[in-house]
């Protein structure tokens, strides 16, 4: 069967092959600069969390990571899951002037890494210039965003993740897929939940590959990259186990499962969350999809990894804003896909009913001495009316920009 019948037989409107490059490569040191600009803006204007204030906070946990690599500490007394995140820890006890300094040095270089790679890849993408700069400033921006949060939180091993996702999106959509034996455990130590990526890829592979008859998926390096996840997961709870016994992430998936089912208004906290991490921009994006369903792969992919991260949110720890906006390789591209048709004045608009959720106009507070001032910053935590207006306001402004005539 030639390619015109395959496409024709199976509901093709497009195939999922990288489109000409467009952006000029000048515009990639124009948003390096933009995000070493925000760092040292940031790092002077927000001031860090109070760790010794508030101890139930991951920095607490990863300090103690770091102490052990640097020689500080002669025991490994981490509770889990943050026990199996030794990677940053082990990069920040390699510069050991500092804790706080070490991992900000840490996270400015893989801020640096994150649009370097964000960018290689929207630009085979072929999104537009206006595509870019309203995903940059999002990431850069967003008061939980990659630059902001990790400056008031900079005890941390989020950073990475942006790099890692992106660099394992570019390595399937450009077949790549050597890159995933080691990306695979590499990204395991820095946060075990990299390992669903590759066996989730490895179930839709299997899938598209008989569906299509194509071969587009290399199905043993896939297979491959998620056997190499599973044994670097194993190796580290083997050599560096938690203080308690008896968890893991099928348990914790399952704690919070049944905490939403006993407890139905977390659904529609998590629904606020995802409001918050990313706007009108994903219910927008998500009523095309649903009204324009096409076959297409690099669609698919892009949805699937988005309802994985969303589907983190509520099921993989309290924090839902932070974990929904650490899928922002997969959900941002997703977007950008999916609403570049977008016209001029549509465009505009959802930049503005955006910026309110950016909370630029302050910083984030010190739960040390302003918790219930902090925890209204996220909708997982701040009371009902908080969510009612969130709520509200994101479907005001989806419901303008999907069904305004005048905005069409």
């Amino acid at each position: 069967m030639d390619a015109k019948n395959l496409i024709k037989n199976l509901g093709f409107k497009r195939i999922a092959y990288f489109h000409p490059m467009r952006i000029r490569l000048y515009w990639l040191p124009v948003f390096l600069l933009l995000t070493i600009a925000a760092f040292f803006a940031y790092k002077a204007l927000q001031a860090p969390l109070s760790y010794e204030l508030a101890p139930a906070f991951d920095g607490n946990e990863y300090t103690l990571i770091y102490n052990y690599f640097t020689g500080n500490s002669d025991s490994f007394d981490v509770s889990f899951p943050f026990h199996q995140r030794i990677f940053v820890p082990y990069l920040a006890s390699l510069i050991n002037k500092e804790v706080i300094h070490d991992f900000q040095w840490i996270n400015l270089v893989f801020s640096l890494l994150t649009v370097w790679m964000l960018f290689k890849l929207w630009r085979e993408l072929g999104f537009e210039l206006k595509w870019f700069w309203a995903g940059f400033v999002w990431l850069i921006f967003h008061w939980t965003g990659m630059i902001r949060l990790n400056a008031f939180d900079p005890i941390t091993v989020d950073v990475p993740t942006y790099f890692f996702q992106t660099v394992f999106l570019w390595a399937v959509l450009k077949r790549k897929f050597v890159h995933l034996l080691w990306l695979a455990p590499l990204a395991t130590c820095q946060k075990e939940s990299f390992v669903a990526l590759p066996i989730i890829l490895f179930v839709y592979a299997w899938w598209h590959n008989r569906k299509t008859e194509e071969g587009f998926y290399s199905l043993y390096i896939i297979a491959g990259s998620a056997v190499l996840a599973l044994a670097a997961q194993w190796f580290i709870n083997f050599y560096f186990p938690p203080i308690e016994a008896g968890k893991g992430a099928l348990i914790t998936i399952g704690y919070h499962a049944k905490q939403a089912l006993l407890n139905p208004f977390e659904i529609v906290r998590w629904l606020a969350a995802i409001s918050m991490a990313f706007g009108p921009a994903i219910w927008w994006a998500i009523n095309r999809y649903r009204k324009h369903y096409y076959y297409d792969n690099t669609r698919n992919l892009l949805v699937i990894f988005t309802a994985l991260y969303l589907a983190f949110g509520i099921l993989a720890g309290g924090d839902m804003t932070r974990i929904v906006y650490l899928g922002f390789p997969f959900i941002a591209t997703w977007l950008i896909y999916e609403l570049q048709q977008a016209d001029f004045k549509k465009y505009w608009l959802l930049i503005v009913f955006s910026l309110p959720l950016m909370m630029l106009h302050t910083a984030i507070p010190d739960p040390a001495f302003q918790w219930e001032t902090w925890e209204n910053w996220y909708p997982e935590f701040s009371d009902n009316y908080f969510i009612g207006i969130l709520i509200s306001y994101t479907i005001m402004t989806t419901l303008f920009l999907t069904i305004n005539p005048r905005t069409k």
